[in-house]
């Protein structure tokens, strides 16, 4: 633990510092001790409640970095866990408790993007100071600190990686077959998604040829290189067509039941599925499997469950991208402690994402991401 700890924290505190010296600060409180909390002057030690989605080891780490700042900042941590990401009821009961418990600040992965507001407004009015992480809150203007990996850059990491399998195999684009994505219902689905689509199409443009030209006459080359170029912006085309997508799942069965779906409507023709979150790539790995479709098709995938591990050693899961859950609950207790005292913190906060795959998964670092509690 101790081990943990300091990596983290070292890494928390440049980071932090970093972003300290490059951004504007936000959330500060009218004055240390006043709306907010004691400002870490003397008294009990602040309560600070901790509100994340549901119930999988992403946000069991999220937690022991939370409890882990808790422990080190000298605050009591409230921690609660919604029952899946679409569980608003039980985000707005666990707010509510906050601010009877007398909490000074929340920290809360919502479930929600407008569902939540009414509650964050009997919050703000006490003075409690909110720290969102994970997917914001984009309909509500009184968030003291966003925290959390890029989406869009969790979604790129994912396609450079998915072209990185592709030249490693050889795969000719023109030739390539359709691109499957089962996304998760959170909004942070949508932002993935058009990280993911976007760079692998970038990519798709550079390795898809232009036709070569031939024509030597010089009165007939401008209708030459005007066909060619047709003939190329055609072949991207066909490849921007290839994305195909089934409904938003909240739940594995679901999404197992959805790739079952793409799968077969268009059989061997997908050569590439990504899922966007935990239950959407368990659910597609265990599609995979089941059709015995491991070899054939390149699936790549979003977190870092034990099972999304024992998929990549199986093979059925070329990788999978790994925020770091245990650095966004540090962080965010680490701010709200801050906002506490009156203290200006950054108004967004990129904590990054890494790619996890079979050749990488026992480095060192890579371990410490993914078993946090055992470092």
């Amino acid at each position: 633990m101790n081990k943990r700890k300091s990596i983290f924290r070292a890494i928390a505190s440049c980071t932090l510092s970093a972003m300290m010296l490059i951004s504007a600060g936000c959330g500060k409180s009218q004055s240390a001790g006043g709306p907010g909390g004691q400002g870490g002057q003397g008294g009990p030690p602040p309560k600070i409640a901790v509100i994340t989605k549901q119930q999988l080891s992403f946000w069991d780490d999220v937690r022991k970095g939370a409890e882990d700042a808790g422990n080190e900042l000298g605050a009591q941590i409230l921690y609660t866990v919604a029952t899946s990401d679409n569980d608003y009821v039980s985000q707005v009961a666990a707010i509510k408790e906050a601010i009877a418990a007398d909490a000074k600040a929340i920290v809360i992965a919502p479930n929600s993007q407008t569902e939540l507001n009414s509650a964050f407004d009997e919050a703000v009015a006490k003075g409690i100071k909110i720290v969102n992480i994970n997917s914001k809150v984009n309909d509500y203007g009184k968030i003291d600190s966003f925290i959390r990996s890029s989406d869009i850059d969790g979604g790129a990491v994912a396609a450079r990686n998915v072209a990185k399998i592709l030249e490693n195999k050889g795969v000719d684009y023109e030739k390539l077959g359709k691109i499957a994505i089962v996304g998760h219902t959170a909004s942070t689905a949508e932002e993935r998604i058009e990280g993911f689509i976007s760079v692998l199409t970038s990519y798709a443009s550079q390795k898809i040829k232009k036709p070569t030209i031939t024509e030597t006459d010089p009165d007939k080359m401008r209708e030459a290189e005007e066909a060619a170029e047709a003939e190329y912006n055609s072949k991207l085309e066909k490849f921007s067509k290839s994305f195909i997508q089934g409904n938003r799942v909240a739940e594995r069965d679901k999404a197992k039941e959805e790739a079952f779906n793409l799968l077969k409507e268009d059989g061997n023709g997908i050569s590439i599925m990504f899922a966007t979150n935990t239950n959407t790539t368990l659910g597609v790995c265990d599609a995979v499997s089941e059709l015995k479709l491991d070899d054939k098709i390149i699936v790549v995938g979003f977190n870092s469950d034990e099972e999304e591990l024992s998929f990549i050693r199986k093979g059925t899961l070329d990788g999978t991208v790994v925020q770091n859950p245990y650095m966004m609950g540090y962080v965010g207790v680490r701010y709200a402690k801050r906002l506490i005292e009156g203290t200006s913190v950054t108004c967004d906060l990129d904590i990054g994402a890494t790619f996890v795959n079979g050749s990488n998964m026992n480095d060192e670092y890579i371990q410490l991401l993914l078993y946090p509690d055992k470092f």
